[in-house]
């Protein structure tokens, strides 16, 4: 992968040993089940029950994979997309 350059400090750094992984997929998974909870409400509570769990493995998941394109800067950690 090609280096990049913080926009902050101008440091010149391979991103792909700077990805941003910790907690990402567990406040996906969170916002899922909230999510889901709220669309399950309409139906009942066995309708919350239901929508909590798959929307949260879905949120999760999506949060999972989304988060290799965040690095943080190792100088002055500045996170920014690539």
């Amino acid at each position: 992968m090609a280096n990049v350059v913080c926009k902050k400090c101008n440091h010149n750094f391979d991103p792909s040993n700077y990805v941003v992984t910790g907690g990402s997929a567990m406040v996906g998974a969170v916002a899922g089940g909230l999510f889901g909870a709220r669309l399950g409400i309409a139906g009942g509570p066995w309708g919350a029950i239901a929508g909590t769990i798959p929307c949260a493995i879905v949120g999760g998941v999506f949060a999972g994979l989304g988060v290799s394109k965040v690095t943080i800067c190792p100088m002055c950690d500045h996170k920014f997309f690539i």
